[in-house]
């Protein structure tokens, strides 16, 4: 058989999310996730964008949903919105999908009173970085701190079961506001 060659071509289209597009979602974008933990991340979002709190874009080819991105509104201050899941099918991406999908995710934003788009990244994904700020993206000097709390020991859980405590954020012994604030305040003066 000789070799052949065809042209083949597709319009893209950029669309809001539709609770249909889950099937396309898991095959072209979150492989790694199931049906059912991309059904109920959709569903939510389409219920909150409803309120105005999420706008899920999709980039659709021939009918597929080959493109995503996510836009959810700051929950204190509503000019922020935070952008997440960008993804794009790997056989799209010389296509610069993903431009458009951060215009389109723009347009909204404007529409919608979002003045300032941010994202969160690890400093170790350098190439995602590197695309955002080709996006017009500043890096920002903010230090984000971490701390894993352990669960309790069975130990901890033998004295808690023994000694109930009244409040069940505080622990027994910081049972005073007074003396939760003063203690507080001196941990603080200590580490400054």
């Amino acid at each position: 058989m000789a070799d052949q060659e065809f042209e083949l071509t597709t319009t893209l289209r950029i669309r809001a999310a539709a609770a249909s597009d889950v099937k396309a979602l898991e095959q072209y974008c979150f492989t790694g996730k199931t049906t059912e933990e991309i059904d109920k991340e959709l569903q939510d979002d389409l219920s909150r964008g409803q309120k105005g709190e999420v706008y899920r874009i999709i980039a659709e080819a021939s009918g597929h949903a080959i493109g995503n991105i996510r836009l959810e509104r700051h929950p204190i201050n509503h000019e922020i919105g935070e952008v997440s899941q960008l993804a794009v099918s790997a056989p799209f991406r010389q296509f610069a999908v993903a431009d458009k999908l951060i215009d389109v995710t723009e347009r909204v934003a404007q529409k919608n009173g979002i003045t300032t788009l941010q994202i969160e990244l690890s400093r170790s994904e350098e190439a995602i970085i590197n695309a955002y700020k080709g996006w017009g993206f500043d890096e920002r000097p903010f230090v984000t701190l971490q701390k894993t709390v352990s669960p309790p020991s069975q130990e901890e859980e033998a004295s808690t079961e023994e000694n109930p405590v009244p409040d069940e954020n505080l622990p027994p012994e910081e049972s005073s506001e007074e003396s939760v604030d003063s203690t507080s305040a001196e941990q603080q003066q200590k580490l400054l």
